[in-house]
């Protein structure tokens, strides 16, 4: 395998309505949107800002565990 094309760490940014998975070169990596308003939230059924943050901590803590397992 070849090394991951995104760097490490990754950070989590929130922006306007969406958590953003990022590299250290802040390149985004995946979006994860949310809505806290309960009626648009089913509306456009999007994530509550709390689960999309859990979300984007978990695509964080698996790229990063995958990066790790490579190979230099």
């Amino acid at each position: 395998m070849s090394k991951t094309p995104y760097a490490l760490p990754l950070r989590i940014k929130k922006s306007g309505e969406s958590f953003i998975v990022e590299d250290a070169h802040g390149k985004p990596l995946a979006y994860v949107y949310f809505e806290d308003e309960p009626t648009r939230r089913a509306l456009v059924n999007r994530f509550s800002s709390a689960n999309a943050k859990a979300i984007a901590q978990t695509i964080a803590r698996s790229l990063t565990a995958e990066a790790e397992r490579l190979p230099e």
